[in-house]
């Protein structure tokens, strides 16, 4: 093999000069719809010849799909006579039955344009022989796809079972993708993974899903493709032992018939008042807790909806307020995966406050939904749940109307009856500010995924050349071949034998700048190396060692007896001293980027110092503050936390708390606003910050549009978006980089980096905008006991363009000379006293 490989090195000249012919074939000419064909292009006298230009000729627009798969090489001597020939290779598959002619094929290579001509693909349909002999007939017959439901009627909203159902019989197979199932009018729920079994001589794998119908008529499924590899028994053509045996893949789709699906509407005779288009069967269970309770105190209504139904459109009862109740939004709790075929589960939860003492009836509940079996509306009834409710503490006092007219202000000791209790634990303390979107390191780690995956697309690409690329691949290999023979010359020095080591030392040196420098090996001289040094602009001062080591190699070749063991030893070095100057050259970037990737490491180990007080301790004495009343002691005692340099969701919740017992409405809403950047989900947070708007008048309502848009922006924080918005692009890079080094799994990979993709479809928007709509923005609170006059300019003597309670939220777009530029919700804008906001 070394033979072959240094008489095609020495005969590269030779080929250049060959002449060029090109010539296309398609084997086989006749194929069955789904089925794949190879087309060779096959340029003899070349080697590096670019991918041919194919063209299409055929009446009727996307019936046939041609494919690249990638070159080979060839090197064939036979009597001393050199040919080279590289073969180009496409798949095609036809999609539809006809005769398809595939070209004009031409190959543009040193200047000139050579023609291939055309070929001609003949496609039959899936049942009808191929003229391709008894052979040619199992691939289509072997293989089945089938689609089909759990009925042939459905009504609008009802889940019903898929089964997609490939049949193998005597054939090999291989890269089974995922299949596609396209149509309109429904939703289809993700594939699982699939069930795989023999069933005698064949081998069964079954996709299970639902699908809900989303309007009446007639809905056409699919037909469903699936893409695999086909695994045959044909020659492979090697560059050296010519054409052998070996197992080749050949690309297939598959099609399954179309599913009809008749769809019913819902009908609307018995269709009760309260049906929100639950289809299916469902059991309807309801619970509150605590059933004993004091005026103010939060009662948790749970309602838990199971079923077999789609539980993404079910809509759960709620309780209506009334003078004896106040009620904040149904929240979803949990949500139970859903198998197809199988029953979910789904779990509501409301809060409710009764506002005054005695017995308390919550309002019975129902749930109503369609049984599409029975063909009729079921209701499921629960019986009204009954609230024990004694008096607060402060039972004497006057009662309050919230919201009434000219209502007085409510006492200190009355205002936090009707806000959730503080924290117990101070939660995840940071320093304040800390965000990750605020941190370089976060953004700087971004670039490694990317560069990960850019490195293996190097490595790949430098594989393959090193595979198709004879004179890349001698260029690449010479440092570590020159490194092995001077180790070889040292071996050779040290045992004494004088005759071996020059050869070895000097074939070690003319070999290496023959594949550096693109040298033949007859002409590696110190002046030509010199000159090709010069060219390509590396090390000059390097010529003089290869001077003086060729005319040492020379000297010890016609005068043996001159050179002494000190004589060799310094050849040696200079050997070794002219390859590791040469190699140095091409590892400067690869030292560059080892010490950015060594910034990086570095950066990503500084971390805050510790405070000096332990913040816990802070913490838990402003709770006990907080048990004995002592409400502005507490609040005192968490902003200490906070001058340590601290933050957390339950620092901002507790403090708020402190603020609204103490009568400061404004500061509460302040901290309940922070806390809320920090807890989004925590539904203790969100019912303190509506109740305190509502004291400051204001309704803090968001309009429908940006939650459907970007429903995850108001569910969780920018650190928590960004961060799920890095791992999926780090698993989306992860899964590329495996998909290109291990063809076995290469399919799913790329499965699951789209899937993965999707989702980054979702959460980097909300993310985005959550960041622009929240956290990006100067957004500040009115604080104090008073209104605020905002004026039309920043004067003392400005005039009144309205008036701002504590506790509304506005955004800072400006400040001068102690005063702030505000703007209001509604668009209205206005110069404010600096010390009557705070930022957020």
């Amino acid at each position: 093999m070394i033979g072959r490989l240094l008489a095609v090195a020495l005969l590269l000249p030779a080929l250049a000069a060959a002449d060029v012919s090109v010539r296309a074939t398609l084997d086989p000419p006749q194929v069955r719809v789904g089925e794949a064909s190879d087309l060779s292009v096959e340029i003899d006298g070349a080697q590096n010849a670019p991918v041919p230009k194919i063209a299409l000729q055929t009446a009727s627009t996307g019936g046939v799909t041609v494919r690249y798969v990638g070159p080979s090489t060839q090197v064939s001597i036979v009597n001393g006579q050199v040919s080279a020939s590289i073969t180009h290779r496409y798949s095609v598959v036809a999609t539809q039955p006809g005769r398809f002619t595939i070209g004009p094929i031409t190959v543009e290579y040193g200047g000139k344009t050579y023609a291939a001509g055309t070929v001609t693909l003949e496609a039959v349909a899936g049942g009808a022989p191929t003229g391709r002999g008894p052979a040619a007939a199992p691939a289509g017959e072997q293989l089945r796809l089938v689609l089909s439901a759990a009925g042939a009627e459905a009504y609008v909203g009802e889940r019903v079972p898929i089964t997609l159902r490939l049949t193998i019989g005597q054939v090999r197979v291989a890269d089974l993708q995922y299949p596609v199932i396209p149509g309109e009018g429904f939703a289809l729920d993700k594939l699982p993974e699939p069930e795989q079994r023999r069933e005698g001589a064949t081998q069964v794998v079954e996709f299970h899903t639902t699908l809900v119908p989303l309007r009446s008529g007639t809905l056409t499924i699919g037909p469903a493709t699936m893409a695999l590899n086909l695994v045959v028994r044909g020659r492979v053509t090697d560059p050296f032992f010519g054409s052998v045996l070996g197992d080749q893949r050949r690309p297939m789709e598959l099609h399954s018939e179309p599913l009809a699906l008749a769809v019913l509407p819902l009908p609307d005779a018995g269709k009760p008042a309260d049906f929100s288009g639950a289809v299916g069967h469902f059991q309807f269970d309801l619970k509150a807790s605590p059933l004993e309770v004091a005026v103010g105190d939060p009662v948790t209504v749970t309602s838990t909806i199971r079923g077999d139904g789609a539980l993404d459109a079910v809509r759960p009862p709620a309780i209506a307020a009334n003078d004896r109740l106040r009620v904040y939004p149904v929240q979803v709790a949990q949500v139970a995966n859903q198998p197809a075929a199988h029953a979910g589960e789904k779990v509501f939860e409301q809060v409710v406050i009764p506002l005054a003492a005695g017995t308390v009836a919550l309002p019975d509940l129902r749930f109503s939904y369609f049984d599409p079996e029975a063909r009729s509306y079921q209701t499921v009834d629960r019986p009204p749940i009954v609230l024990t409710v004694h008096e607060s503490a402060a039972a004497h006092a006057a009662p309050q109307i919230t919201g009434a007219v000219g209502a007085p202000a409510p006492k200190p000791e009355r205002l936090g009856r009707d806000i959730v209790f503080i924290k117990d634990a101070p939660g995840e303390l940071r320093p304040i500010g800390a965000r990750r979107w605020r941190s370089r390191v976060f953004w700087l780690l971004q670039l490694v995924p990317l560069a990960v995956w850019l490195g293996a697309l190097a490595v790949e690409r430098r594989r393959r050349r090193l595979s198709g690329d004879v004179r890349y691949a001698r260029f690449t290999r010479a440092g570590r071949e020159a490194r092995a023979a001077i180790a070889r010359a040292g071996a050779a020095l040290r045992a004494g034998d004088r005759a071996a080591f020059h050869d070895t030392v000097a074939a070690a040196v003319r070999d290496y700048l023959a594949a550096k420098l693109d040298l033949p090996p007859g002409a590696v001289t110190a002046a030509a190396a010199a000159e090709r040094l010069r060219r390509a602009g590396l090390a000059l001062e390097v010529a003089g060692d290869l001077e003086a080591f060729f005319a040492a190699c020379e000297q010890a070749r016609f005068a043996p007896p001159g050179a002494d063991g000190a004589d060799m030893r310094r050849t040696l070095e200079r050997a070794d001293a002219i390859v590791r100057a040469l190699e140095r050259e091409r590892r400067l970037g690869r030292s560059l980027a080892a010490a950015s990737l060594l910034v990086i490491a570095l950066a990503s180990v500084v971390r805050a110092a510790p405070p000096a007080e332990t913040p816990n301790t802070i913490f838990f004495s402003a709770n006990a503050l907080y048990g004995e009343e002592r409400w502005a002691e507490a609040a005192a005692e968490y902003e200490r936390v906070l001058a340590a340099g601290w933050e957390s969701g339950n620092l901002y919740f507790n403090l708020g708390n402190a603020w609204f017992r103490a009568g400061d409405v404004g500061r509460a809403v302040l901290d309940y606003e922070r806390a809320r950047r920090l807890l989004p989900r925590d539904p203790d947070v969100q019912a303190n910050l509506s109740y305190a708007r509502e004291q400051a008048g204001e309704s803090g309502t968001q309009t429908l549009w940006p939650r459907l848009v970007f429903p995850l922006a108001g569910r969780a924080a920018s650190g928590e978006l960004l961060g799920a918005a890095s791992a999926l692009y780090a698993a989306i890079m992860a899964l590329l980089t495996v998909a290109l080094f291990v063809p076995a799994v290469a399919p799913g990979a790329r499965s699951a980096a789209a899937v993965a993709a999707l989702a980054l479809v979702v959460v980097l928007p909300s993310a985005a905008w959550r960041l622009a709509t929240v956290d990006l923005p100067a957004w500040a609170v009115v604080v104090g006991h008073d209104e605020a006059t905002v004026r039309f300019e920043p004067s003392a003597s400005g005039t009144v363009h309205f008036q701002a309670k504590p506790g509304t939220v506005v955004r800072l777009l400006g400040a001068r000379e102690g005063w702030a530029q505000v703007e209001r919700a509604d668009g209205r804008r206005g110069w404010v006293a600096q010390a009557a906001v705070a930022t957020i």
